[in-house]
């Protein structure tokens, strides 16, 4: 019998890891935005540092897509599907680029969050052919059939 040895590397474990965050992130994105249109009042007292001026129903359809998209994401991330893989690097750089701009006020989370984005987008981009690869069910000739 012969046993097939997976080409994937460690950094799987990270794109998994970014795929688990999307999802989270995802989460998150759509509590929020429901929240927002159900008691708008909820979040009305956080809008001083808006870059936008847009209102709460905007910025409640905003959050509900993005994190639709970040769920969905995520989700293809797992599986190692390959449009997941540019869209989450893109999601990834826009992640960075936006806390990069915060870090002035959020110093440490900002730093975090950059390196995070960075350490992610890097993995999906180099190693994420890999997460198919080891996610793929083992083909016949692996039992020596």
């Amino acid at each position: 019998m012969e046993i097939e040895e997976s080409r994937a590397t460690g950094w799987v474990a990270w794109v998994l890891f970014g795929g688990i965050l999307l999802v989270l992130l995802g989460a998150i994105h759509l509590t929020v935005g429901l929240v927002t249109l159900l008691r708008p009042e909820f979040i009305a007292g956080d809008r001083a540092d808006l870059l936008l001026p847009v209102s709460l129903t905007a910025l409640a359809w905003m959050h509900l897509a993005l994190g639709v998209l970040a769920l969905v994401t995520g989700a293809g991330l797992i599986r190692g599907l390959t449009w997941a893989r540019v869209v989450a690097i893109q999601l990834a750089v826009l992640a960075a680029l936006v806390n990069f701009t915060f870090i002035a006020v959020f110093p440490v989370w900002s730093i975090i969050a950059v390196v995070l984005a960075t350490l992610i987008a890097w993995a999906a981009a180099m190693h994420g052919d890999e997460v198919a690869d080891a996610m793929a069910p083992p083909t016949p000739a692996a039992f020596g059939s």
